[in-house]
């Protein structure tokens, strides 16, 4: 299908794209649609880009175009908000277009919310159309996956993220493997990363201490940690802040496995063979089967996750998962 009629980002999500496109030209557009993936695969620039398309809008936000979030240190999206949510969109539209609700992270919904975002998708309104953004349907009702259009968002292929950036940001191609391979299909990151080079500096460094926890010991862990961890509250910047720096000691620990299969090629921190190979050889002098070694490793990494799930201190987690590692 020709989808040059509308306007969409040019990275991914070609099967979104295709059966969004279709509604548009079919003119059969559902009263809710449900963006389902994980972060930075595009979900919220692809729910913006196909509002900009319905409400023939190409220039960007207007006022028929509401987004519902987290409030900032909120971990759950309340009530109150979707009530006020709601009502805005029960209003007349300014431009006699489509009113358009994104909601970011639904899936931070507590079951109020739930239930009276519910109760709309019950009575639908005519030229209202809500889009969800989830990480996983699992964190949704049934009554509500039901009454909605599911969509689903899938990685894209490293050598994909790696042409966009050679062909639209014109960097050197060492750059660009070593972003599309960090990026685990996820372009978005890999563009935010390209774009502020703080940020990927303070990945970096970030990294590089966790990969020190494989093989120091435990007091230079415990020195090490408080480079890039000190909060001892249980504030959303702590818990999120944690929550990163397990993915990152989650990733290592798949880098180091996939070196000790001879599968180089697939490691996520290309930026960081070289000390990828000294941590891997440390433990092959070690004396132990690489291996079973990497796993059980990676299984105490998970268990951090799920106890910081489970709301226990983040600063917490990470010095036990440091002392046990």
């Amino acid at each position: 299908m020709d989808n040059s009629e509308f306007n969409w980002p040019q990275i991914g999500n070609e099967p979104a794209i295709e059966f969004l496109s279709k509604n548009l030209k079919n003119k059969k557009i559902a009263q809710a649609y449900i963006f389902i993936g994980s972060d930075d695969l595009g979900k919220s620039t692809i729910a913006l880009a196909f509002a900009r398309n319905l409400q023939g809008n190409p220039q960007g936000f207007n006022s028929d175009l509401h987004i519902l979030k987290p409030e900032e240190d909120k971990k759950s999206i309340s009530i109150e908000q979707v009530r006020e949510f709601i009502k805005i969109l029960n209003l007349s539209s300014f431009l006699n277009s489509y009113k358009i609700g994104v909601i970011k992270q639904a899936d931070l919904l507590t079951p109020e919310a739930q239930n009276a975002l519910l109760k709309t998708l019950e009575e639908p309104q005519d030229k209202v159309i809500i889009i969800l953004l989830v990480d996983n349907e699992e964190n949704l009702p049934k009554t509500i996956l039901s009454r909605s259009q599911l969509l689903y968002f899938q990685p894209v292929p490293a050598a994909v993220i790696y042409d966009y950036l050679l062909d639209n940001y014109k960097v050197n191609r060492s750059l660009a493997k070593d972003l599309a391979n960090l990026s685990l299909g996820r372009p978005l990151k890999a563009i935010r990363l390209l774009e502020n080079a703080d940020v990927y500096k303070d990945y970096l460094h970030k990294a590089e201490v966790f990969l020190t926890f494989f093989t120091a010991n435990p007091s230079d862990r415990w020195r090490n940690l408080d480079q890039i961890f000190t909060d001892k509250s249980y504030s959303v910047q702590a818990v999120n802040l944690a929550r990163e720096i397990l993915a990152i000691g989650e990733g290592l620990g798949r880098d180091l496995l996939l070196l000790s299969l001879g599968q180089p090629e697939r490691v996520q921190h290309s930026m960081l063979s070289n000390q990828l190979e000294k941590v891997l050889q440390i433990i092959t002098d070690q004396g132990t089967k690489n291996g079973s070694v990497i796993l059980e490793r990676l299984k105490l990494i998970a268990q951090a996750k799920e106890y910081l799930e489970s709301n226990v201190n983040p600063r917490l987690v990470l010095e036990q998962l440091i002392v046990n590692l």
